[in-house]
């Protein structure tokens, strides 16, 4: 007799349970250790784009994400560095009246502690905070009349006469007030 549709969709290879650890048995386990991977991979990019998220909107400056060729640039540009020199000169600008001791044949700077550096760092987030809100207010405001001088010329561009015919004189002035904006 031939086999029916079923029995030959049935018919597929299977790896019985009593078989020992084999050749099979063995790329199932790898396969399924790669998908634990991405998966923690994936995981791990989601929540470090959603903290990155997170960080814009409170308003702190967030550098872009590390690749490998960005980590390659990074490293051999000057700027990452001037950054990180500018940031230690910050740092020790408000402790400079610490006084400071000589030891032995060199004159050391005290080391600043731990606290001291944080409030520093802190002093500065708080001022970046402020300008950034400064900021914001202000764009806001300028948001708020550009509105309202949108809002005033569209009520004069439409305005008309008693017979109903449109008051050129008004539009071409508005006209005119963009065109001198351009330019």
């Amino acid at each position: 007799m031939a086999p029916t549709a079923t029995e030959a969709r049935r018919s597929a290879f299977k790896v019985p349970a009593s078989m020992p650890d084999g050749v099979h048995k063995r790329k199932r386990n790898i396969h399924e250790k790669f998908e634990k991977i991405k998966k923690t991979l994936s995981h791990n990019a989601d929540v470090k784009r959603s903290y990155r998220k997170t960080l814009k909107k409170m308003g702190f400056d967030v550098p872009p994400p590390l690749s490998r060729n960005n980590a390659v640039k990074r490293a051999d540009s000057d700027d990452a560095d001037s950054l990180h020199k500018d940031t230690d000169q910050n740092a020790e600008q408000p402790f400079e009246n610490v006084r400071q001791k000589p030891t032995g044949r060199h004159n050391k700077k005290p080391k600043l502690s731990r606290f001291n550096k944080e409030e520093a760092a802190a002093a500065t987030l708080r001022a970046e905070r402020e300008a950034a809100l400064e900021e914001r207010a202000r764009q806001e405001a300028d948001r708020q009349q550009k509105i309202e001088q949108r809002q005033k010329n569209k009520q004069k561009m439409t305005q008309y006469t008693k017979t109903g015919q449109p008051k050129l004189g008004v539009r071409v002035d508005i006209l005119l007030d963009k065109i001198q904006k351009t330019t």
